[in-house]
């Protein structure tokens, strides 16, 4: 998952997300501006997609069946 993120974000991508349905249940957003360092998100939480969507979010409940 490394490599490929890495592919994305030398193709331009400024956000990616890796959504765990399986284990965790979390969002995991890694910027380009920082790809080692992920922001982690939880149910209860609301995820966020800057800078490649300003103002855009998403309540981590909304992915995970509850």
């Amino acid at each position: 998952m490394a490599a490929k993120r890495l592919d994305y974000f030398a193709a331009g991508t400024l956000v990616v997300w890796d959504v765990d349905v399986l284990e965790e249940e979390v969002i995991r957003v890694y910027c380009a501006s920082n790809p080692e360092q992920p922001q982690v998100y939880g149910r209860g939480e609301v995820a966020q997609a800057e800078p490649a969507l300003p103002g855009w979010s998403m309540p981590v409940d909304n992915l995970f069946m509850m």
